[in-house]
C-alpha cells in the first residue's frame, strides 16, 4: 500500500532540495543540545517528536484500518528514510542496533567549526557563540544575532 498523500508531502519537506537541509541542521541542533545537556543522544522518537510536535512526531494522521504492525511498520520506514537523507548529507550520525546512538554528522561539526573560527576572528575571540545556538534560532525563525 503506498503512503498517505500528506506523508509523502513530509517526507519531501524532510528531505527535499528545498528544505532539506534545513530540516537535517535542526535535526543536528536538537541532537547535539540533547547530548550537551543529557551525556547521551535522543531516540528516534524523541528527535521526531520534536521537529514535528503538533503531530506527536508523525507526519499525519494513520490512515484507518492499519494494524499495529503497519501503524509500527509505517512509522519505522518514514523515520527510518528521512534520517537517512540526513545522513547522507553530513548532517546526523547513529550506530545501528544501538539506542540512543544519534550524534551530529561529520559535515555539522565541520560546518560548527567553521562558525567558531570565523565569528572568533571577526570578534577579536570574543563574544564566540555556539552555531547550535544561532542556527537552532534561525532554524526556527528566530533571526536575532544573539549580541546581548
Amino acid at each position: 500500500m503506498p503512503p498517505p498523500a500528506q506523508w509523502t508531502y513530509v517526507f519531501e519537506q524532510l528531505t527535499g532540495d528545498d528544505s532539506g537541509e534545513e530540516w537535517a541542521l535542526a535535526a543536528a541542533i536538537f541532537i547535539a543540545q540533547t547530548r550537551r545537556r543529557l551525556g547521551r543522544g535522543p531516540t528516534f522518537a524523541e528527535l521526531f517528536a520534536h521537529l514535528l510536535p503538533d503531530a506527536d512526531g508523525l507526519p499525519a494522521p494513520f490512515p484507518e484500518g492499519l494494524t499495529y504492525r503497519e501503524r509500527h511498520l509505517a512509522v519505522s520506514g518514514f523515520r527510518g528514510h528521512a534520517t537517512i537523507e540526513w545522513r547522507r548529507r553530513g548532517m546526523i550520525s547513529w550506530e545501528t542496533s544501538v539506542t540512543r546512538s544519534l550524534r551530529v554528522g561529520r559535515a555539522f561539526r565541520e560546518r560548527s567549526k567553521q562558525r567558531q573560527t570565523s565569528r572568533a576572528t571577526s570578534l577579536g575571540g570574543e563574544g564566540v557563540e555556539h552555531v547550535s545556538e544561532t542556527a537552532g534560532r534561525h532554524a526556527h525563525g528566530d533571526n536575532r544575532e544573539g549580541h546581548g
